[in-house]
């Protein structure tokens, strides 16, 4: 079955949530939900939320987790190493004249291994640090597809002057995900898509 990704744009920054499904099933996984929860609802309408997983723990891409998760009563997975960002808003870089939604209370997101599998959906979740100790990136390899939340962009990579941000760290991300098959579509956290071709090309590393 072919997988259908609905990129939705949320809030100031228009970071991309994206809602991922298989042909022919009602349920799907919905991936950094961020700063507008009218959007996100609409884009779920009659859809079973299987679980929401996070690339990182910036606040522009976790604001719509807590009211989700308490709509659909589905999980939130998060790298471990993000996780402190739902309890510190200061560490999430929380912009609160630029948000709509307040910050998350009390919420605590499920741990995000090495794997994930929900909805008919596998994924490999690929630790890339960088842009935040946290930061993954979630392949599904068989379909060629790749959410890199905000590790790596078209013509560009995430900015590392946040809390858990590292310049070498990232380096070494982006050398692992030039890796990947060229064919390999991205879909970055923030902008539109491209292929891992495009942009190893961009670089030397």
């Amino acid at each position: 079955m072919s997988v259908n990704i609905k990129s939705i744009p949320c809030g100031s920054y228009q970071a991309n949530a994206y809602l991922i499904w298989r042909e022919g099933r009602e349920d799907c996984v919905l991936i950094d939900p961020g700063d507008d929860l009218p959007r996100l609802r609409a884009a779920l309408g009659e859809k079973k939320l299987g679980a929401i997983l996070l690339t990182h723990g910036h606040f522009d891409h976790i604001l719509g987790v807590q009211p989700l998760a308490k709509d659909t009563g589905a999980a939130a997975y998060i790298h471990p190493m993000d996780a402190e960002m739902f309890l510190d808003m200061d560490k999430s870089a929380y912009d609160a004249p630029a948000s709509q939604l307040p910050p998350p209370r009390g919420f605590r997101a499920e741990e995000l291994g090495e794997r994930f599998s929900a909805c008919g959906l596998d994924f490999t979740v690929l630790h890339t640090p960088g842009h935040s100790r946290g930061s993954v990136c979630l392949y599904l390899e068989d379909e060629g597809e790749l959410f890199s939340g905000d590790t790596l962009f078209e013509a560009g990579y995430g900015r590392m002057d946040l809390y858990g941000g590292d310049a070498r760290q990232m380096l070494d991300s982006l050398k692992r995900l030039f890796e990947l098959p060229g064919e390999t579509r991205v879909w970055p956290g923030h902008g539109g898509p491209t292929i891992i071709a495009r942009e190893r090309a961009r670089y030397r590393l």
